[in-house]
């Protein structure tokens, strides 16, 4: 498939490449900030509840509080967007996650901590797709494919950097709130700059939030694989590592190693998706999620090949997710590209919080690779799901759709 017969119609024609550049550029560095900040405060609430004695059960519902407001909110983001416009949502939904964050110095309850971050998940929703579908609008369709992996590149880069900060600063005192507020506070600022650069979304999208899914069931099952393979890899590769017999600290080293893979492969696969077809890399990618689980096991005990099957099989996992990005821009604009990332949010968050749990209960029952189950099964039905559908030019899929 070329990428002339996937790609739809610019819907910013107006805008000078200049122009573009500086809107992906801006959008990737407040999500790179806000990537940070909440990838240091989730292991920051963890460790500091465990700290306390918590139970294992509150710190999970205090962990689930923030993809659970997420979730909540994705199925109005387009319509929060269509009425304030895209600089607007991002800018004042980003103000309204700052108590948050900020609160969780003034209030130390469970409870309060678990409303805190709900609240945050509210708020952090609106710049997460309204971000998404900005970036989308205004790449052009020949390049649509490599500027969604850049942009998720920043989000991976992000997440794997909150960590990092975190240690440098500690759990203990203000300090650590008032970095990942600060933070926050500085990814608004990117959005001054390329408000002028915004259009409005248009009319609201005939479809319903929950029919887009079953719409375009390859892309959303890309979604929830990624978001499966990512998840259920960064919770129990550390236990599987130990479980071969390497040490603590190399097991967290093999979380880092895919995340690195997350950032650095992205735009190399979004080059070669705009070269020879969005939905053939995806399958690619999805071969890739499949083999990985399997050859993993094969050769878990050899470190020197271990490291760089990590490397591959993360940025392939993580590349369906700006890859399914890439391919709703190029069949939907306005207001039903945002409902449509809505929709993907919210699966992806929703995949998040059932797979480890799901993949817990595998490990138990075959241990110490059955939490790669779960990967593996997603894998298989992304990919019998491509072969089904075929692709989208085949059923004609690729007018671009505005409302």
């Amino acid at each position: 498939m070329s990428p002339t017969h996937e790609a739809a119609a610019d819907p910013m024609p107006d805008f000078s490449d200049r122009a573009r550049l500086v809107v992906i550029v801006g959008l990737t560095l407040s999500v790179v900030m806000v990537g940070i900040s909440l990838g240091g405060l989730i292991p920051w609430l963890s460790l500091k509840l465990e700290a306390r004695g918590t139970s294992a059960v509150t710190i999970g519902l205090v962990a689930a509080a923030n993809p659970l407001g997420i979730m909540l909110v994705a199925p109005f983001a387009h319509r929060i967007g269509m009425r304030l416009g895209m600089g607007w949502s991002i800018l004042l939904f980003e103000v309204i996650a700052l108590p948050g964050i900020l609160l969780l110095l003034v209030f130390e309850s469970e409870l309060a901590w678990f409303i805190l971050r709900l609240i945050a998940g509210f708020a952090m929703a609106i710049p997460w797709i309204i971000g998404e579908t900005w970036v989308n609008l205004i790449a052009r369709p020949q390049w649509r494919a490599r500027v969604m992996a850049f942009y998720t590149a920043g989000v991976a880069a992000g997440f794997a950097l909150g960590p990092l900060v975190l240690s440098v600063v500690g759990i203990e005192g203000s300090l650590p709130i008032l970095v990942f507020g600060g933070l926050a506070v500085c990814a608004i600022l990117p959005i001054f700059v390329i408000w002028r650069f915004e259009t409005p979304l248009g009319d609201a999208p005939t479809q319903g939030f929950f029919s887009r899914i079953f719409s375009m069931p390859v892309l959303f099952m890309a979604i929830i694989l990624a978001a499966m393979a990512d998840t259920v890899a960064l919770t129990f590769l550390p236990i599987w590592g130990k479980s071969l017999g390497y040490t603590e600290q190399l097991s967290l080293l093999f979380v880092s190693i895919v995340l690195v893979g997350n950032v650095i492969l992205q735009l190399p696969i979004g080059m070669v998706a705009d070269r020879i077809g969005i939905r053939r890399t995806m399958v690619y990618c999805g071969i890739v999620s499949l083999i990985g689980p399997f050859v993993l096991v094969m050769f878990g005990s050899t470190l020197v090949l271990l490291v760089p099957l990590l490397f591959l099989w993360g940025g392939a996992v993580w590349a369906l997710y700006s890859l399914a990005l890439a391919e709703l821009g190029h069949r939907l604009t306005g207001a039903a590209l945002a409902a449509a990332n809505g929709a993907l949010v919210f699966v992806y968050t929703l995949a998040n919080v059932i797979s480890p749990p799901v993949a817990g209960a595998g490990l138990e029952l075959f241990p110490p690779h059955g939490f790669m189950v779960v990967i593996v099964v997603a894998a298989i039905a992304f990919l019998t799901l491509a072969w089904v559908r075929g692709s989208p030019k085949a059923r004609g899929a690729t007018k671009v759709e505005k409302a």
